[in-house]
C-alpha cells in the first residue's frame, strides 16, 4: 500500500550501531509497498553525539488510493467578501509615491 520508490539516510554519532539503522531500515520497508526499491545509507557524523537524524523521500503512491482519501475529506467552505473597488487618481497624483502620498 506505500511507496514504491524510497530513499532512506540514518545520521548519527559514533554510538550508532548496526543494529539501530537495520531497525530504523526495516520499519520503513514494512510501511512500504511490497515490491518497493529501498535505497538506504548511514552516516557517522562525530558532532552528533547521541542525536539520531532519519530522512527519508518516498515516492510512487498508488493515485487511486490518494484520490480516494482526498474525496472522503470534506471541502473547506470559500468565504469571499466583496470590496470596494478603489477609485482612480489622476495621473499627477501617481507620480508621488504611496507612502508620501499618505502623509
Amino acid at each position: 500500500d506505500g511507496a514504491t520508490g524510497i530513499i532512506l539516510n540514518i545520521t548519527g554519532g559514533p554510538d550508532l550501531g548496526l543494529f539501530e539503522v537495520n531497525e530504523a531500515a526495516e520499519i520503513v520497508h514494512n510501511a512500504a509497498h511490497q515490491d518497493a526499491n529501498l535505497i538506504f545509507g548511514a552516516v557517522i557524523d562525530e558532532n552528533n553525539g547521541d542525536r539520531v537524524s532519519v530522512t527519508v523521500i518516498a515516492t510512487g503512491f498508488d493515485q487511486r488510493l490518494a484520490n480516494q482519501r482526498r474525496s472522503e475529506r470534506p471541502a473547506a467552505e470559500s468565504q469571499q467578501q466583496e470590496e470596494p473597488v478603489a477609485s482612480q487618481e489622476t495621473g499627477d497624483v501617481l507620480d508621488i509615491p504611496a507612502f508620501l502620498r499618505r502623509r
